[in-house]
């Protein structure tokens, strides 16, 4: 048989206990519970008073950069319509057809279609060789393979090199890189089978 405490040691057998278990619970809860729970909402109401400015002075700095970008993008546009008004290159107008099943329109000819930069200016840093990298989106009307080539009017230059990547099947949209050796006006063709389109770009090292 186990013994039972006697009627001197069970008082002192469950303070004890009580003491535990006391013990127990503070260290399993955190310090904030410990605190009052006035403490704990007061604080809770600076941390999101703090990050309620934070974000509204994020909020603010994003409208300004906003409108920074705006008024840049319309200096841009500005300066780009005066260029094409001016520059003796004959910058093709784009057409703006929209191709069958495509999403806006393009500069095309009922069979082939291209993407052209606004006001058809070509504006991109140059890399260290002078040449300027840039993309153009073609859109095909007839099925084949795009093979697009081009020559400066202006002055003496290399041909472009084009580089047109598989995977967009026979007809639709296909992607172009054009490396520009040079900045200056340049007659651009793109061809499909027998379909071709020719357009007049100025291409300008930003």
């Amino acid at each position: 048989m186990i013994p039972l405490p006697s009627k001197e040691e069970a008082p002192m057998k469950s303070k004890s206990a009580l003491a535990l278990a006391s013990l127990v619970a503070a260290l399993a809860l955190p310090a904030e519970a410990a605190s009052p729970p006035g403490k704990d909402v007061a604080r809770l109401e600076r941390q999101v008073a703090a990050l309620q400015a934070k974000v509204a002075n994020l909020q603010k700095q994003n409208a300004q950069l906003s409108r920074l970008a705006t008024e840049e993008s319309h200096v841009a546009s500005s300066l780009k319509r005066h260029i094409a008004s001016v520059d003796p290159c004959p910058i093709t107008v784009p057409t703006k057809s929209t191709p069958p099943g495509a999403p806006s329109a393009m500069h095309g000819n009922g069979k082939l279609w291209i993407s052209l930069w606004e006001s058809n200016i070509v504006v991109w840093p140059a890399d260290t060789d002078g040449s300027i990298h840039v993309k153009f989106g073609w859109w095909r009307g007839v099925a084949g393979k795009l093979r697009v080539e081009g020559r400066r009017l202006d002055g003496v230059s290399p041909a472009l090199a084009a580089d047109a990547p598989d995977g967009y099947g026979d007809d639709g949209f296909q992607p172009v890189g054009i490396t520009f050796p040079t900045e200056g006006c340049w007659e651009v063709t793109g061809r499909v089978a027998d379909a071709s389109l020719t357009f007049i770009t100025l291409v300008l090292g930003a």
